[in-house]
């Protein structure tokens, strides 16, 4: 079949492209021929003589007049995105909107999904044939010959002779350089770190660790030897980091080093291929989106810092690529079209959706993460969720074509992310996968971002706000109440699921309920409510931080942040509901008992062999949080008992664990003695954050290390 290697090599169709050929690759057009790698379907499945039947062509003629943008149309009278319309606020936050509003009349309301590709709107005749094909079968990463994982000996060359040929280390310090230690020795031994079984390594790595959390390539259809040089090394460079403790401490630590010499050329690479401009082509933007990740997640202060700089670009870039709509499919004109060829369309407009999704994801989670600001907001996101995970996952057209009538059969619609998000924030059921749940979260996030920001703008300025918010801070309750349900809703899916196995959560064999992705609500839950009632800058500024966001801290960053957290915030009830998340959360993590896990310890808790993205960062988060309240509460405990050793570490920060994560309600915080006793909690992530490889955590040991030394009087230079 005409299986592409990803959606990647294709331009996305009717959002990105004006109808380039999506062949072409790499500035070449490869022949047609050359895709053919699995026999075609029959003939029977398309008519006599070969000739497209009825259906695909009222479908061709459907799909040119529906195709979807990916961000909202933006007119010249409305140039910036980076504000909420009154009407949309009130469309997300009231049961009942007014129909007769600017806001549903357009286009007949947000709400309507025109989704072209999928759906029930034409169940009698389906969108693939139903007939018979060989299957092709998808097995366990582990097993080394998988065509996701597989690698030829010129891919592999192409791929090293490239590295060698361009990324050139002259503008950089000597003692930076690392270029000739990772590319001088034999790469025909197989444990180079170039050599063609390690690319296989960070490409398994990528798929078993990572892809997952953000799911924008088809891996079904993927192959080492079809995919862009760049989106190649993007994705070693996350598989690099990833490596699990069994390649040993030192093959580890070599794929950190490689990660972070891949990434620092691989940007400016893309920078420099022809393709990166208006209307740009889909691998351009998923190398874009898996190098952003890795830079903020997994790499240097340096490169977090660059990532946070251009991630702007990445979005500029996409929205200037949409330039309207027109149908990009092979049309009865142009040839026979066949199911596979149905199916590649239909791949690379729904990794097309997951793109721009996965840009929604890192803008509105790491503005909360770490206090960024927002590049989008909710209401550009003018497209279906994600669709249903059976779909993403299927292995030809036909199981595709099965997949979609067993969901036209059970009355399973798909909806559009602001029709998920306004029934989220209402604590209606949505029904959609993991990934579009992380996207529904993140349209809270965002939302409460530019909440809060109307709320600082009022508070600045003065002036009236929206009726449909009810007044200042009044937003603050639904959008709790959301967090809650979007969390049920996510538990109750996957009760409803019987086959999930989670080879991730962190008491690894202890239970068999979720996924990496599944697993990463916890994360997201307690991230929301926490995020809702503190300032994740104030926390770092109060625990002593010497340089945040670009910019050193003075001591009247200090001294205001002193008075926020000590009179505004300690005292306050937001202070207890931050708390009380931030204790829930760490519980969970350290002790999974506490959660239905195990009931005995188990071994401690590693950040760096934890591969779910956010779950480090919101423990510093977390601890930050417990702190902050008690030291702000009760102030030093220099008389507290010290712990001599790791075994002593465990069992005091256990006791403080189980004394205080057992409370039942944030106002049981008002009584509570010992808040600040946390100094062997604090002990054991700053320990564990030390030995990771990312040093954005390095820099989070040592202020928690700050706040060791403030517990005990000690001052803090």
């Amino acid at each position: 079949m005409a299986s592409p290697y990803s959606p990647a090599a294709h331009t996305p169709p009717a959002v990105f492209t004006n109808g380039v050929d999506y062949m072409q690759q790499d500035g070449g057009r490869r022949p047609r021929e050359q895709e053919q790698q699995y026999p075609p379907a029959s003939t029977a499945e398309y008519g006599e003589n070969g000739q497209q039947p009825a259906e695909l062509m009222m479908l061709d003629s459907m799909s040119a007049a529906q195709a979807l943008p990916v961000f909202g149309n933006e007119s010249i009278e409305n140039k910036s995105p980076h504000f909420i319309p009154d009407d949309i606020l009130a469309y997300l936050l009231n049961n009942q909107a007014d129909n007769n509003s600017a806001f549903n009349q357009m286009g007949g309301g947000y709400a309507q999904s025109n989704m072209p590709f999928l759906g029930p709107q034409w169940p009698s005749m389906g969108f693939f044939p139903a007939a018979s094909q060989q299957v092709m079968a998808v097995s366990s990463i582990l097993d080394q010959n998988l065509p996701e994982a597989t690698i030829s000996d010129e891919k592999s060359n192409e791929i090293y002779e490239f590295i060698r040929d361009r990324f050139n280390e002259n503008g950089r310090a000597p003692m930076e350089r690392q270029r000739d230690s990772i590319i001088e020795g034999d790469r025909t031994h197989d444990d180079h770190m170039l050599s063609k079984r390690m690319m296989q390594a960070y490409i398994g790595s990528y798929w078993l660790h990572f892809s997952d959390q953000i799911p924008i390539l088809h891996k079904p259809t993927f192959s080492p030897d079809r995919t862009p040089n760049l989106l190649l090394i993007s994705m070693m460079t996350i598989g690099a980091a990833c490596l699990d403790k069994t390649h040993g401490t030192e093959v580890t630590q070599a794929g950190s080093k490689l990660s972070n010499f891949l990434a620092w050329h691989v940007r400016w690479e893309i920078f420099m291929d022809p393709n990166f401009r208006p209307p740009a082509k889909l691998w351009v933007f998923q190398s874009l989106l898996l190098l952003e990740v890795y830079e903020k997640m997994y790499s240097t202060r340096e490169l977090h810092e660059r990532a946070h700089i251009h991630h702007a670009t990445t979005i500029t870039l996409m929205r200037r690529g949409q330039i309207g709509v027109n149908g990009s499919r092979q049309s009865s004109a142009s040839g026979v079209a066949t199911p596979d060829e149905w199916w590649n369309h239909w791949i690379t407009n729904e990794a097309t959706r997951r793109a721009a999704f996965a840009a929604f994801v890192i803008d509105s989670i790491h503005a909360t993460m770490f206090g960024h600001s927002t590049v989008m907001v909710a209401h550009e996101m003018r497209l279906p969720l994600p669709c249903d995970e059976a779909l993403w996952k299927a292995s030809s057209s036909a199981e595709v074509g099965r997949i979609e009538n067993n969901l036209i059969s059970n009355n399973i619609k798909p909806i559009s992310f602001l029709e998920g998000l306004k029934r989220t924030l209402s604590g209606e059921e949505v029904r959609t996968n993991s990934f579009g749940r992380t996207v529904l979260m993140a349209g809270l996030l965002s939302v409460t971002w530019h909440m809060n920001q109307r709320d600082l703008q009022v508070n600045v300025l003065g002036g009236g706000v929206s009726q449909a918010l009810g007044g200042r801070d009044k937003w603050r309750g639904t959008l709790n109440r959301a967090f809650d349900s979007w969390k049920n809703d996510f538990d109750k899916g996957l009760r409803q699921d019987d086959n999930l196995n989670d080879p991730y959560r962190y008491e690894v064999g202890k239970r068999a309920d979720d996924s990496v992705a599944h697993e990463n609500r916890v994360v997201l839950h307690h991230l929301a409510h926490m995020a809702m009632h503190v300032d994740v800058i104030d926390c770092q500024i109060f625990a002593r931080a010497k340089r945040l966001l670009g910019r050193t801290i003075g001591p009247q960053d200090l001294n205001s942040a002193q008075r926020r957290m000590k009179e505004l915030w300690a005292p306050s009830a937001k202070a207890r509901d931050a708390m009380f998340y931030a204790l829930k959360f760490l519980c969970s993590v350290l002790l999974p008992e506490a959660t239905g896990g195990s009931p005995q310890p188990g071994d401690p808790y590693s950040a760096r062999d934890d591969v779910l993205l956010d779950r480090p960062w919101v423990l510093y988060f977390a601890a930050l949080v417990v702190w902050c309240y008690g030291f702000a509460t009760e102030g030093s405990c220099p008389t507290a008992p010290q712990p001599n050793g790791p075994v002593e570490k465990q069992r005091l920060m256990r006791e403080y664990l189980h004394k205080f994560g057992s409370i039942q309600s944030p106002d049981d915080l008002r009584l509570a003695k010992g808040m600040n006793h946390n100094t062997a909690m604090l002990m054991v992530l700053k320990d564990s954050f030390q030995v990771t490889r990312w040093e954005l955590l390095h820099e989070g040991a040592n202020l928690l290390n700050n706040c060791i030394n403030l517990n005990a009087g000690r001052s803090v230079s």
